[in-house]
């Protein structure tokens, strides 16, 4: 049923699948990927993280059925000074691109009454003076 329902999903086309949870959810996708990609575009299947299971057990025909491209994404999976330039290009893009992000400054010494309630404002920061 679950297989069924990832299928229709990659009938619509899926490009990429960023999966933070591994285990279960992740060879399900994967075959379900496998069998509706047959026809499709290279599905890139991108590993962040194991939340659900640190292993999986998949079928190889999976793999050698399909056009699905495994790969991690962390620390390590790209070189190191491709990673600081990257996080500095952001940087620098974010003020001409008008990113913002919503924060509200609070002296550090509000931190035990505004901690609990960090949830329900912009994104908190303390200052220390």
């Amino acid at each position: 049923m679950l297989e069924e329902a990832f299928q229709k999903q990659f009938a619509d086309r899926v490009d990429v699948v960023v999966d933070y949870l591994w285990g279960q959810s992740a060879e399900r996708l994967i075959i379900a990927g496998a069998k509706a990609g047959k026809d499709a575009v290279p599905i890139r299947f991108v590993h962040v993280g194991s939340v659900s299971a640190p292993d999986i057990t998949l079928p190889s025909a999976a793999l050698r059925s399909s056009a699905i491209e495994l790969m991690g994404s962390g620390i390590g999976s790209i070189p190191v000074d491709r990673l600081v330039k990257s996080i500095d290009d952001l940087m620098q893009a974010t003020v001409p691109g008008g990113l913002k992000i919503a924060t509200k400054t609070f002296p550090l010494s509000a931190v035990e009454e505004t901690w609990p309630t960090a949830g329900n404002i912009p994104r908190p920061v303390f200052l220390v003076s």
